[in-house]
């Protein structure tokens, strides 16, 4: 097989696991993210939805219709980007010092990085994700302490009022947060102004806000915007972040971390 061939075939694969992540993509999101043209993009989304593989919509793509599965879009999410995540979670808890409390936010990455924490002692931990807290109670080894509140089934995570009151009355060392979306110029980005909210408040309960999230965050899109990109301290990526990315986070006097 040619290489153009087998480059084709990544991208393609690649656009498959966004629109399946996100539900819905656009032309000019995934122009920008592979740079290549509209026409090249056009064209792979047309042979896509010809193997039922996406959907054909205005300006882009959507899910196709599949089976239902039992698993919530969390669970789903964690086979994406894998190798990346694994990367991320071990380099972000080289960050983290012995003793320290640390609030761990959601999502499939803030869950690779409580995985690479089994060598450090005497962590407090406290997390909204029922994914987290398990983990950490799997591995018998840091205190943990699970937000209270109304549970959102598709990210197996704490959510509403109660949540939030609690979360009034801590305060923690480090942040370790998730994304769904990040822009340089839109900041990181949520679906709803529900969830913009909580994290929100996340962030005021710490010295140090570390973001968590692969590359591919930062070519996709999100309805509601939860903070400017500039009020975290510390962003842990892959190494795909193109460079003009890394410039212009880098502007903002963020520390930024490429594994």
């Amino acid at each position: 097989m040619a290489n153009s061939d087998l480059m084709t075939l990544e991208r393609q694969e690649q656009i498959v696991s966004l629109v399946n992540q996100l539900g819905r993509v656009t032309v000019a999101e995934l122009t920008e993210r592979f740079s290549v043209s509209e026409a090249t993009i056009r064209r792979d989304l047309a042979a896509l939805a010809e193997s039922n593989l996406i959907r054909r919509a205005y300006g882009g793509a959507i899910q196709a219709n599949k089976v239902q599965t039992s698993e919530s879009p969390i669970v789903q999410r964690q086979s994406l980007y894998s190798a990346e995540k694994e990367r991320i979670g071990a380099a972000t808890a080289e960050l983290i010092q012995d003793g320290e409390t640390l609030l761990v936010v959601g999502g499939s990455t803030g869950l690779a990085v409580v995985n690479h924490l089994t060598d450090h002692q005497n962590l407090t931990i406290i997390t909204d994700s029922l994914l987290v807290a398990n983990e950490i109670l799997h591995h018998n080894k840091h205190q943990v302490i699970l937000l209270g509140g109304s549970i959102d089934p598709n990210e197996q995570a704490v959510r509403g009022t109660l949540a939030r009151q609690t979360l009034d009355q801590l305060y923690v060392d480090k942040v370790i947060l998730g994304a769904k979306a990040v822009s340089v110029t839109r900041g990181i980005c949520c679906e709803t102004p529900e969830e913009a909210e909580f994290f929100r408040a996340c962030l005021k309960r710490g010295n140090h806000v570390i973001l968590v999230t692969d590359s591919s965050k930062f070519h996709l899109s999100a309805l509601v915007q939860m903070t400017p990109l500039r009020a975290v301290h510390t962003l842990v990526t892959d190494k795909n972040l193109s460079a003009d990315l890394v410039e212009q986070v880098q502007n903002l006097e963020i520390d930024l971390l490429l594994v």
